[in-house]
């Protein structure tokens, strides 16, 4: 339960850092990272090192290409893979999952709410046709926010917080 909480804590000073500077910086990183091993080591001895390090591996892995493609920052990368420590790969995987579906919902939501509908339909249309990003109005959300919604969501859907 330890962990869980502190990745919760880790994802919302994420989120608020990121509201601020539109950005998790490297320091915040490094820091996220020092508490994560330390509460590892503390709870789980040195034996529970090699999960904590495919977590750690999962969020660099499962992120990167969404890193290279454009859908998140490289913040975003090393905000999973520091939280990966605490949650595993497979709640890096799931967290990941869920935190797209949430993006993509908030993002529709900043489309219709600054009346962009017709741009996200002409650049739909636009890559359709010319299978090509060039030119196209894209939207920005902070991506820490679908990823603590992502979060959540996987607790909620695992079970975890009965």
């Amino acid at each position: 339960m330890t962990s869980i909480a502190t990745a919760t804590c880790i994802l919302i000073w994420s989120v608020i850092e990121d509201l601020r500077s539109r950005k998790f910086s490297n320091r915040s990183f490094l820091i996220a990272c020092a508490v994560a091993v330390v509460l590892t080591v503390a709870t789980g001895g040195a034996h529970a090192l090699l999960p904590a390090s495919l977590g750690f591996a999962a969020g660099l892995v499962f992120f990167l290409p969404l890193v290279l493609i454009g859908v998140v920052g490289a913040g975003d990368m090393k905000l999973m893979a520091a939280v990966g420590i605490l949650i595993g790969w497979h709640g890096v995987l799931w967290t990941g999952v869920y935190g797209l579906i949430w993006g993509a919902l908030l993002g529709l939501v900043q489309i219709v709410v600054k009346g962009q509908l017709r741009t996200l339909i002409q650049n739909l249309t636009s890559l359709a046709i010319v299978r090509s990003k060039s030119g196209l109005q894209l939207h920005h959300i902070p991506f820490t926010a679908p990823l603590l919604l992502g979060w959540l969501s996987h607790l909620v859907l695992s079970g975890a917080l009965r």
